[in-house]
Formats: structure tokens, sequence, C-alpha cells
């Protein structure tokens, strides 16, 4: 199911997919790794064998405790490392042999979604930009992708990449 930026912003962790080329991957990559670090996510190695291509973080645990619950989390998100806590997580499958999957997901920290969204937009613009051609279908509910994708939630924190 297909859902609008707006939404996804404010009630629900999102995520997007999209396919292509297998040879563009590693542009498509280095876009996104821009787009998530200008929106003051950290880049993290993900744990070996949990099948992500990347984990990002921003914030803290206990960022998310003090402002989280506090109320402030509106006025505080753009602070970077003292903000609420948000995991971001790139999947990266083959779809055919010529196209590749891609999936990020905000796996964690809803507090820091319209950042997100706007970073994961960013990112396509500037792919698009640049030629590579993407088949794309959209923003979805970080829950809905596939159970066994470290995109899911569940499956994100299983691994321990929550």
């Amino acid at each position: 199911m297909t859902r609008s930026p707006r939404h996804l912003r404010w009630a629900v962790n999102g995520a997007r997919t999209f396919d292509v080329p297998t040879d563009a991957t590693r542009t498509v990559l280095a876009e996104i790794d821009r787009a998530v670090r200008a929106a003051h996510f950290r880049p993290d190695a993900p744990p070996h064998g949990s099948g992500a291509q990347a984990v990002y973080r921003r914030g803290s645990a206990l960022g998310d405790v003090l402002i989280g619950g506090s109320g402030l989390s509106a006025i505080t998100t753009r602070l970077g490392p003292l903000s609420v806590h948000g995991v971001v997580v790139v999947s990266l499958g083959e779809r055919d042999p010529d196209s590749a999957r891609v999936i990020i997901s905000l796996v964690a920290g809803s507090h820091v979604g319209g950042d997100f969204v706007d970073a994961v937009e960013d990112a396509l613009r500037l792919i698009h930009s640049r030629g590579v051609p993407v088949d794309d279908t959209g923003w979805s509910r970080a829950v809905d992708i596939e159970r066994t994708s470290p995109a899911n939630p569940r499956r994100a924190t299983e691994l321990g990449l929550v």
C-alpha cells in the first residue's frame, strides 16, 4: 500500500522501496548516504550477517527519554546527537539479474520521521537528476516491508540493529 509522505512524517515509521539498474547501485547508495547524513544521522556498521547494506543512527536512548517524553521533540529534532532516537536501515537485494531492489526504512524513531522523509525525497531527486532510471513503488509503513528483510522493524530488532 502506498502512503503519502505527509502521513508518514508524523504518524508511523516509513519505508521507501524502489528498483534501480544493478550497475547504478554504487551511485544510489552514495546519494542515500549523503542525504541521510545531511539529516543528522550518523553511519554505523551493520552487524555481519544482518543483511543490511547500511545502518544510520541519530540521537540516543537518553535523548529519547529526556526529549521525546517531554514534548520538546518538535523543537529539538534537528539537533543531531542530542535529539530523539532514530535508526535507518538500507537494504539492497537483487530484483532480477539487471536490477536491484533498494529499501530505505526508518525502523525506529517516529519523532524524526519528517527529517527522514525529507532526506529520502532529496536522495531520490538527486538520483533522478543523475539520469538513473528508478522504478519507484513509493512509500509504505516500515512494518509492511517483508518480514525477513532487515528493513522491517521487527527483524531489525531481532538482528540488533535498533
